[in-house]
């Protein structure tokens, strides 16, 4: 079951509650989870964001900031990340797809135009999501295709991604995390140090799994069986 992770940023208390209770009614259905964060100030949004958001409800309107501008300040970062307005102004709502918006809500929202304007963003942030791991530093976020990865390797508290074009990116996460994250795709476990994308493994030689382009990682022994069985597994 995917999780979600949505920021609703809405200084009106009743509004914020309302957008999170109709998250909790779709949730119900079993498709997805929700990790929400809730925020009724722009600036202080702003200024404690760490760009890994899948889903962003933006009130229009707001005290200081507008939910336009916040949006035109995440853009400067991030242009992938999924938005939703909120607002009960039209022409404004309009406006948000300079900001590339996925869509908008006029107020009084309503559960079912709620869950069918849901229903048509989570579609396309699960497949975005499934499919890309993101590295965020100081001024940018980068998304790397899963599928470009060959493999993946500890480096004291940080995991280093190396891609088939010869570039690695640093993130700070443990391989235990990194490995349930990757569940379900085509890499594999080979000792405490490394996990390899399948598709750029091409033999296994002298206790080493072997890439395509010649590098050569060391499989551990307890794992050497299970190793050996998914290789051949995946290769036929």
């Amino acid at each position: 079951m995917d999780m979600i992770k949505v920021v609703i940023l809405e200084d009106d208390k009743e509004q914020a509650e309302l957008t999170e209770s109709f998250l909790k009614q779709y949730a119900q259905t079993g498709n997805c989870l929700f990790d929400v964060k809730s925020f009724d100030s722009p600036l202080e949004f702003l200024e404690t964001y760490r760009y890994d958001a899948d889903l962003i409800f933006l009130d229009i309107r707001m005290p200081g900031m507008t939910g336009m501008d916040v949006a035109k300040e995440i853009r400067k970062k991030d242009d992938s990340v999924t938005l939703i307005f909120i607002t009960s102004l039209t022409q404004y709502a309009i406006e948000g797809y300079s900001v590339n918006a996925e869509d908008y809500i006029i107020k009084p929202i309503n559960y079912p135009e709620f869950q069918i304007k849901l229903n048509r963003c989570l579609s396309r942030i699960t497949l975005k999501s499934s499919r890309t791991v993101t590295f965020i530093n100081n001024d940018s976020i980068t998304k790397l295709s899963i599928d470009s990865i060959t493999y993946i390797e500890t480096d004291l508290h940080r995991l280093v991604f190396h891609d088939n074009e010869g570039f690695t990116y640093v993130k700070h996460q443990s391989m235990k995390d990194c490995e349930e994250e990757f569940k379900n795709t085509d890499f594999l476990r080979i000792n405490s140090s490394y996990m390899v994308n399948l598709r750029y493994a091409s033999n296994i030689q002298a206790g080493d799994m072997i890439l395509n382009d010649g590098t050569r990682l060391k499989i551990s022994r307890p794992r050497m069986n299970d190793v050996q069985k998914t290789f051949l597994e995946f290769k036929k």
